[in-house]
């Protein structure tokens, strides 16, 4: 699927992959893929813990972002700035280890909810004997739970599914920059136009084309299931 600008909105239409034959590998991005939306009930929670105006507060949380996703920060420090950006008196100049780890376990909770329709495609796509990869802007934090309790959907591992698993904390680069896509390429193990990659930003995918790869503009898991149609064949249900 691909998301053309117009307006200030978005239009949707279909873009072909291509015979199956010529695939190899596929990408995916984690959160809001796998991953359903943030649960904005912790973000509300995390503001109110704060102190701040939730509008505010999002702003702010997305603001400081980057750098904590890019494993060049700490979450200490993370949250240190995002409360000095809302002049959060509560935290004062340093965070203590309890409001520390509450505003963590906060944010990790509003971000993993795995979406099983989309473990119901990587798990066909496998079956089909496809290398699958994981590309993800993820900090630290998120990583750890990732690879650790939110790994599992109900008694499957699903992350077990992925031959690769790219983090930003661990490469030190962010998507859309362009070495990011040229770290993941070198661990394809297909050329570019042989890989897939799937994201539901619009800049992140534009950027894996610009590097030679096939895009998914992901919406939901069964848009995906119709764009990835030629891969899967009859291997996964209608969802």
């Amino acid at each position: 699927m691909r998301r053309i600008q117009q307006k200030g909105t978005y239009r949707v239409r279909n873009e072909p992959i291509g015979a199956a034959s010529a695939l190899r590998t596929i990408i995916f991005d984690c959160g809001r893929v796998i991953t359903l939306d943030q649960d904005m009930e912790y973000s509300d929670k995390m503001a109110d813990f704060l102190g701040a105006p939730r509008p505010a507060f999002r702003e702010a949380y997305s603001a400081e972002r980057h750098e904590y996703d890019r494993g060049t920060i700490d979450a200490a420090e993370y949250w240190r700035r995002v409360a000095a950006r809302l002049n959060a008196t509560r935290l004062g100049a340093a965070i203590s280890g309890s409001d520390l780890a509450r505003l963590i376990d906060l944010d990790i909770r509003s971000w993993f909810s795995i979406n099983p329709a989309t473990v119901e495609i990587i798990r066909a796509l496998k079956k089909r004997g496809y290398r699958l990869l994981m590309l993800s802007n993820m900090n630290l934090e998120g990583k750890e739970c990732l690879l650790g309790p939110f790994r599992t959907l109900g008694d499957e591992d699903w992350i077990a599914h992925f031959d690769e698993v790219l983090l930003s904390c661990d490469l030190k680069l962010l998507k859309p920059e362009r070495a990011i896509y040229e770290a993941c390429l070198a661990l394809a193990r297909a050329e570019p136009d042989a890989c897939v990659f799937i994201d539901d930003t619009p800049k992140n995918v534009e950027a894996a084309r610009a590097c030679g790869m096939r895009g998914i503009d992901f919406t939901d898991a069964a848009s995906l299931r119709a764009a990835l149609a030629p891969a899967l064949g009859d291997a996964c249900p209608e969802l």
